[in-house]
């Protein structure tokens, strides 16, 4: 699934900045929506813009594969750096946090895969 949303987000490369301002929430609305203290928020700033130099990163990558193994692996690595980022995150937050981010960004990989399907029927 991961996979497949990766494919989506990088295949819509003129829409890719608005795509992965979509997976990845600002932190002001996660701070919003799981009402984080200061603290917590001090400690994710930098995680969250770690996260979006990766995919911005990982997108130039996808760009330049030539082959389809190259992209393969470009999306591979991705999904470990987003595992990597989501462990960093709840390891910050409470357990009901936790449990709100999981449903936060179950929210907005669902508004992922609506987009890319709306833009393939539209094709």
């Amino acid at each position: 699934m991961a996979g497949l949303l990766l494919c989506a987000i990088f295949t819509s490369l003129p829409g890719f900045a608005e795509t992965v301002l979509d997976t990845l929430p600002t932190l002001e609305a996660v701070s919003s929506r799981l009402e984080l203290t200061p603290e917590q928020e001090a400690k994710l700033r930098p995680l969250f813009e770690k996260r979006m130099s990766e995919l911005l990163q990982a997108q130039l990558l996808f760009q330049r594969a030539s082959t389809p193994q190259q992209k393969r692996n470009v999306l591979s690595e991705t999904k470990l750096a987003g595992d990597a980022f989501n462990a960093q995150v709840e390891s910050v937050l409470s357990p009901s946090q936790q449990h709100e981010w999981r449903e936060f960004r179950s929210e907005q990989r669902e508004k992922v895969k609506e987009r890319a399907e709306d833009k393939q029927s539209s094709q």
